[in-house]
Parts: structure tokens; C-alpha cells; sequence
């Protein structure tokens, strides 16, 4: 992918083209491949497009109880899910996960962030990219809602994919089922990008003017896609969910971020009931593989746990 060459280039390089390429890697998504078909996981989701409220045209699946893969007779399912994947990634990234909530019998909804599989590309490329996929999530819980009217919905985000559930369950006046956060590096950019960055610099040429580079290219990034003013809007979202169960999921191999922030994170700011598990031997985006029946459980009876509770009086 382009993200991968260019940090193989960055490896040799300082200067201008350096900082170029790594403004690249982290300002903006790169279209990531598809990498498995729903037929593979013998699912056969319904496809859909709507449209957001700035006019990008937003591609996804509906998987619902009755269709290929489903578990049980046609009907309405006990809650949905809508289901966000990472950074540099698509929908095709989220089978396994379509999978597992299907055979629970809930509904799954995969969609792919703009710029990302086969949704349209964003219309401004160069200003505000980690704000915008917060109106493709509004943009499918609207359809979610016209498609299954009262049902309970929750939200299930993947790295990234966590950055914009959480910024967005507590900021529309919606009250969601539960919240579920795999991965999800709940701290600020910029300084995501000094661990990530500083690793790189390890055994580099020019490490001094490396730093430098760095430096400025994360300056640029964090200005240009107005990071640090999302970090503060998912604060302000984490104080308003009282009546929204969490669950966070951490590799104890996470090496992307502090997973330790991220639960800090968690406690400081959620307001309403939180649970942190941690995978053994899980790293980024592993922990539903290195533990796939655990996985499967804790996903399934938290889900299920949050729904009783919002059915109490």
C-alpha cells in the first residue's frame, strides 16, 4: 500500500520529501483492498448507498436475521449493530465480526468510511479528514433507523473505527444500546504520532533531523485535520453516555498505542457503566483471531447484558 512504501522510503530519507510522505501516510486514508467477500464467510449481506448531509455517497451491508448465514427463521432481530472499521480500511475488514453478531441473531451494518472500499472520496481532501467520517456515521444510523424503526442499536467501532463511535454516540441525542471499542487508541493524535513516529526513528540515518522532520509533519497534520478539537469533541460525547454500557477491548501485545491510555481514558471521562477487557497475547486488530471464541462470548453476552438492561423499568 502507499502507507507501507512510503514509510520504507521514510526509512531512508529526511528533508522535504520525507516530511511529504508522512503529512501522506497519517493526514488522509489510502483505499485499502478488499481482502475477503461476504460468500467467503458464507454471508450474503444486502448492499446499500446514502447519502450524507454534504452530498458523499456512502456504500455499505445490511446483514439481518433471515438472510444467508442467519441463524433461526426470518424476523426481526433483537437489536443492530453498526459496525465501523479502522483507518486504511473497509467493510471487507469486518466480515468476521458481521459473522459473529449474525449468529446471535442481530442485525450487522458495515459500511465504509468516504474515501474508503467503495464509497465515494471526500470533497476536500486536504482539511478536516478525521471530522468528516463522523457524517457518514450520522448518515447510516439515519437509514438504520428508517430500515428498523425502534429497535435497539449499538455501536461497534474497530480502531479508528472506536474514535468515531464514541465522538459520535453522545453528541446526536440518541440514547444506543451499548458501545463497543476494539482497539481504539482513545488519546490524542499528535501523541499517537510521537510513539509511532519515534519507533521508526529507531536505527534511521539523520536521527536528529529526523526528529525535526517528524516534528513538522505532526505539527501539519494535527493542525490541518483539526485532531486535537476531535479528541476534545469525544470527551464531551464520553460525559454524556450515562445510559450507554462500554465495553473496551485491549490487546495486552498492543503496540499501536498505550492501551493503558486509552482505559484511562475510560475512566476519567466515560459516565456510564464500563468494562475493560484485556486479550492475552492480543495485539492491534488481533484480539477477535488470538481468541476467537472468548471473543465470541464476551461480545455476544455483553451485548445481550446492555439489552436487558435497557429493557428494565
Amino acid at each position: 500500500m502507499i502507507a507501507q512504501r512510503a514509510a520504507a522510503l521514510g526509512r531512508d530519507l529526511v528533508g522535504p520529501r520525507y516530511v511529504w510522505s508522512t503529512i501522506r501516510r497519517f493526514a488522509w486514508p489510502d483505499v485499502a483492498p478488499s481482502l475477503d467477500r461476504p460468500e467467503e464467510h458464507g454471508l450474503s449481506p444486502e448492499a446499500f448507498t446514502v447519502r450524507t448531509a454534504d452530498g458523499v455517497d456512502i456504500r455499505g451491508w445490511v446483514l439481518a436475521p433471515g438472510a444467508a448465514g442467519a441463524a433461526g427463521a426470518p424476523g426481526a432481530p433483537e437489536a443492530v449493530v453498526i459496525l465501523c472499521h479502522g483507518r486504511n480500511a473497509n467493510k471487507s475488514r469486518l466480515l468476521h465480526h458481521m459473522a459473529l453478531l449474525h449468529r446471535a441473531g442481530f442485525a450487522a451494518v458495515a459500511f465504509d468510511f468516504r474515501g474508503c472500499g467503495t464509497s465515494d472520496p471526500p470533497r476536500r481532501r486536504w482539511y478536516n479528514s478525521m471530522w468528516e467520517p463522523l457524517r457518514d456515521l450520522e448518515a447510516v444510523a439515519r437509514l438504520v433507523e428508517g430500515r428498523f424503526g425502534a429497535r435497539p442499536v449499538a455501536l461497534f467501532g474497530l480502531s479508528f473505527g472506536g474514535n468515531m463511535a464514541i465522538a459520535h454516540a453522545g453528541t446526536t441525542g440518541r440514547c444506543y444500546a451499548a458501545l463497543i471499542l476494539d482497539s481504539t487508541p482513545l488519546i490524542r493524535w499528535g501523541d499517537m504520532l510521537t510513539t509511532v513516529l519515534a519507533r521508526e526513528r529507531e536505527g534511521a540515518r539523520a536521527p536528529r533531523l529526523r526528529a525535526l522532520c517528524d516534528r513538522l509533519a505532526m505539527a501539519f497534520i494535527v493542525v490541518f485535520t483539526r485532531a486535537d478539537a476531535l479528541y476534545r469533541h469525544a470527551q464531551r460525547s464520553a460525559t454524556q453516555l450515562r445510559d450507554t454500557p462500554l465495553l473496551l477491548i485491549l490487546g495486552e501485545r498492543e503496540a499501536f498505542f498505550d492501551p493503558e491510555a486509552s482505559a484511562r481514558f475510560v475512566e476519567r471521562y466515560y459516565a456510564g457503566p464500563a468494562r475493560v477487557w484485556r486479550v492475552a497475547r492480543g495485539r492491534h486488530l488481533t484480539n477477535h483471531i488470538v481468541a476467537a471464541a472468548a471473543y465470541e462470548r464476551e461480545v455476544v453476552s455483553f451485548l445481550r447484558d446492555a439489552l436487558t438492561r435497557k429493557e428494565a423499568p
